[in-house]
């Protein structure tokens, strides 16, 4: 068996099959030209030669690592020179992968290890770039006028040790500074960090682990520093798959990384439904940071092909709208958990944020092994976050076929208890207190099977609230909140109950909070909102959330009622007229004395039927008690 030691180059088209989808016959030929008239020659130019073809790629053996990176380079910058008077959907960009390595020798073949990197490293590549390991870097370092951007150690699949990994920077021509002063550099800044958060955090315990470490490449930035809490959000990636329909599929894929990263305590991280304006609405990333008060910002894309999928992501500092880490993941779907878990595991080094390990194991678990009950769950999703009976209806069949594929599934069951409170607290339920039962079993079921799922523990804080099982009801929202600090339900859910005890300072401090990560609430967290205003006697407050409410939930007629008190107190007794005349035209048999009876303070409770007073809201048998 013969070995030696080769650059290779393994070069790819990107977007090969929806190309030839779309043009067949011109894809081909489009192709062979670029292969004939450029890459062909390029290559013999730098002494190399082509070794394999595939039909979306090939792989190329020089002698020398500089003449594989001098190609490269003129490669992308040929391919781009041809590109500008082909229309866009019929371009052709490649990405290219360059490692120095050990090769086995097979006739004109070349097998091994060293042709194994390359191609990984080919696949890190952005469409038109060029990625290499560190021992290209280092052996063409100073002999090219081209600029290398570190982007540390990467773990290449199905291969044992992570490779350092480069990018040819094709928009510069500046030699960069040794890489052996740019790693003394990184290793005095992890320093620095590293004493300043052991000087903070003495005595705090073992159970803290940093990711202040920070890996070659990773940027130090000005919002980790030790007593912040970086803000961030992630905006809904652009699905860029040839099927439309699976839209469901990029935003789901948004929404699991937005929560895995809301269980950082060391982060505050915007809601789904805070970014999700920002999918049809065009800005810049300083106007995302000034819309939603964060620092930083992800975007990115999905290309579902097959059984695999493919993101492209980067993370912008929207302040100086800078990009401080980028990165392509492709994975077979099978291994979509392990995706995202690389996506989070990235943000969360380039912030160096602190992470403990409990949080590390509650992030990084694989709810299913059954991808079609994932599927099921995430098309449940835009059904219940848009609460109307028929979705609510549509999203428990959905849910109930995803248990039936998976019966150990816990984010089935924690999403199938939230359709039926959520159905009980909006009227839609037949029977609101076997609807209720069923959401009590379904969420303890749920966690039974996982109990760090913070749906489930939400859902049944309020069952117990509802039962008026106060302690209860705190602490499985309080459990909620320390398994993901960042969810907006579970801030409003304290909000709820401590409203109920009567802390109406605290309630609406939590609740405020809440909607801050959260701008688009949930009816049933408006209205509490709501109520705690008018507790305080912040009655235009009040009237202005209960107002968005009936404009934006069908059914919540729990906030009409809350209205006609608010308008009252705030001397407008028309409009109180005009609201008492269509709550009794809704609902007939609408009783004041039970709206409000869970109240353990009795001054709240007199304050809410004192308004229901001037209201004129009165019960069909006489006036309102007073409150006992």
């Amino acid at each position: 068996m013969d070995r030696k030691l080769s650059a290779i180059l393994a070069a790819d088209v990107v977007g090969y099959s929806a190309l030839m989808e779309r043009d067949e016959a011109g894809t081909f030929e489009r192709l062979r030209a670029g292969r004939k008239e450029l890459f062909e020659p390029e290559i013999a130019r730098h002494h190399g030669q082509i070794f394999k073809l595939m039909g979306d790629g090939m792989l190329a053996e020089f002698g020398s690592v500089v003449d594989a990176v001098e190609c490269a380079v003129s490669l992308q910058r040929g391919l781009a020179e041809r590109n500008v008077a082909v229309p866009e959907d019929q371009r052709i960009r490649v990405r290219i992968g360059i490692n120095l390595g050990e090769v086995i020798v097979e006739g004109e073949d070349r097998y091994g290890e060293g042709v194994n990197v390359a191609a990984r490293l080919e696949g890190l590549a952005e469409p038109g770039g060029i990625c290499v390991s560190g021992r290209v870097q280092e052996d063409v370092q100073g002999k090219l006028d081209i600029t290398f951007e570190d982007i540390g150690e990467q773990k290449l699949k199905n291969i044992a040790r992570p490779v350092r990994t480069f990018r040819v920077r094709l928009d510069a021509t500046a030699a960069p500074a040794p890489a052996g002063w740019r790693r003394g550099l990184y290793a005095a800044l992890a320093l620095m960090i590293l004493l300043a958060v052991g000087a903070l955090w003495t005595g705090l315990g073992s159970e803290w682990t940093f990711l202040t470490i920070l890996r070659s490449g990773d940027q130090p930035i000005e919002s980790a520093e030790v007593g912040t809490k970086p803000a961030i959000a992630i905006l809904p990636f652009l699905n860029q798959s040839d099927d439309s329909a699976r839209e469901y599929f990029a935003d789901g894929l948004t929404q699991d990384i937005i929560n895995a990263l809301g269980r950082f305590s060391a982060l505050t991280v915007m809601s789904w439904n805070a970014v999700l304006p920002y999918k049809v609405k065009p800005a810049s990333p300083e106007e995302i940071g000034r819309g939603l008060a964060v620092s930083y910002l992800v975007e990115g894309s999905v290309r579902q092909t097959g059984d695999r999928v493919l993101v492209i992501t980067q993370l912008v500092d929207t302040r100086q709208g800078r990009v401080l880490w980028s990165g392509r993941f492709e994975e077979a779907l099978a291994d979509v958990f392990a995706l995202q878990d690389n996506i989070v595991t990235h943000i969360v080094r380039v912030l160096a944020i602190r992470v403990t390990q409990i949080e590390q194991n509650r992030v990084f678990t694989k709810p299913t092994e059954n991808l079609a009950a994932y599927d099921y769950v995430l098309r449940a999703r835009p059904a219940l976050q848009r609460p109307t009976h028929a979705n609510n209806v549509e999203a428990r069949a959905l849910l109930k076929r995803a248990i039936e594929l998976d019966p150990n599934y816990a984010a089935a069951y924690a999403a199938l208890a939230e359709t039926y409170h959520l159905a009980s607290s909006m009227g839609w339920a037949e029977s609101p207190t076997a609807f209720l039962s069923r959401a009590e079993e379904l969420a303890t079921k749920a966690l039974r099977l996982d109990d760090s799922d913070v749906r489930a523990r939400i859902t049944l804080g309020h069952i117990h609230l509802f039962h008026q099982r106060y302690n209860q009801a705190e602490a499985e929202i309080e459990r909620a909140i320390a398994i993901n600090p960042n969810d907006a339900h579970g801030l409003a859910g304290r909000g709820t109950i401590l409203l109920w005890l009567g802390h109406t300072d605290e309630a609406i401090e939590a609740l405020e909070q809440a909607q801050r990560i959260d701008p688009d609430l949930n009816a049933i967290d408006r209205f509490a909102l709501s109520l705690a205003y008018y507790l305080e006697r912040r009655y235009d407050a009040a009237i202005e959330q209960a107002e968005l409410n009936l404009r934006t939930t069908a059914g919540a007629n729990f906030s009409r009622i809350l209205l006609a008190a608010a308008y009252a107190q705030d001397n407008r007794a028309d409009d109180a007229a005009r609201v008492v005349t269509m709550i009794r035209r809704i609902d007939p048999t609408f009783d004041p004395k039970e709206f409000g009876n869970k109240f353990l303070n009795s001054s709240d409770l007199e304050h809410l039927r004192d308004g229901f007073r001037k209201a004129r809201l009165y019960p069909v048998t006489g006036d309102l008690p007073p409150a006992e």
